[in-house]
């Protein structure tokens, strides 16, 4: 698979892309927590070059279950242990839109959780698809909540998602859908780009607030294509909630 690991993903993402995450104007924000409403967290992704959505997808990853899995390019290997929630950005009709997935575990223990798309509200989920003026940054906050929300509606019986620790581990993530409705990796934070299963997480404490950015390993062999560089992310928290996690 040279430089791209498979990684699966449900085929109807385009209709729930149609649906959920639409781009809007944020909230007014707090002040603390880069400007995060208390309980919500924003994403900051920049790429090298301005994005392309009409070829790639951008995906933040986050890993909430507590077990200090960091998400990595090869998520086979562990059963997607270290794959609980996402945020996925795409285009849709000659748009984009953000759209919220969680690894849920159906019934059969030997099987793969599986990536289920859902709605939410733009007040739960908001997105600005050129945050920086250049095209190079997205902007993304959200609830923490709505993760936890969607884990307690799923309806398949013996279902169970991930549950919920008081620090979450992350990747950032650039794919390629294929011909079969699959998605290769092409980049992530870690130095091996799309290959890469090196990358430690730092945690993200989110009961507590917190503003930091975090760089892009160097990347000796980076995509060719600037649009499919990572280059950093920015993750802003307000931990400010009656009860946490979430």
């Amino acid at each position: 698979m040279g430089r791209r690991s498979l990684f699966a993903v449900l085929a109807a993402v385009s209709a729930a892309l149609a649906a959920c995450g639409r781009q809007v104007t944020p909230n007014p924000p707090d002040l603390n927590a880069g400007g995060a409403n208390p309980g919500f967290m924003t994403v900051k992704f920049d790429v090298a070059g301005p994005f392309d959505f009409s070829n790639y997808q951008y995906w933040i990853v986050f890993n909430t279950s507590g077990n200090r899995l960091s998400p990595l390019t090869n998520p086979t290997q562990n059963n997607f242990a270290a794959f609980s929630n996402a945020i996925m950005v795409g285009a849709v009709n000659g748009a984009t839109a953000a759209q919220p997935y969680q690894w849920i575990k159906g019934a059969n223990p030997a099987a793969s959780p599986a990536a289920h798309p859902f709605q939410v509200s733009p007040n739960q989920l908001q997105y600005v698809v050129n945050s920086n003026g250049s095209g190079t940054e997205f902007t993304l906050t959200f609830a923490r909540s709505i993760f936890v929300s969607h884990a307690a509606a799923t309806p398949t019986p013996g279902a169970s998602a991930a549950p919920y620790a008081k620090t979450w581990l992350f990747n950032a993530f650039v794919t390629q859908a294929n011909s079969q409705g699959q998605m290769l990796f092409v980049d992530s934070m870690g130095a091996g780009g799309g290959t890469d299963t090196t990358w430690v997480s730092p945690p993200l404490p989110i009961c507590t607030n917190f503003d930091n950015p975090y760089y892009k390993n160097a990347d000796l062999n980076p995509p060719s294509d600037p649009a499919a560089q990572i280059a950093s992310v920015e993750i802003a928290n307000n931990g400010a909630t009656r009860t946490c996690p979430p």
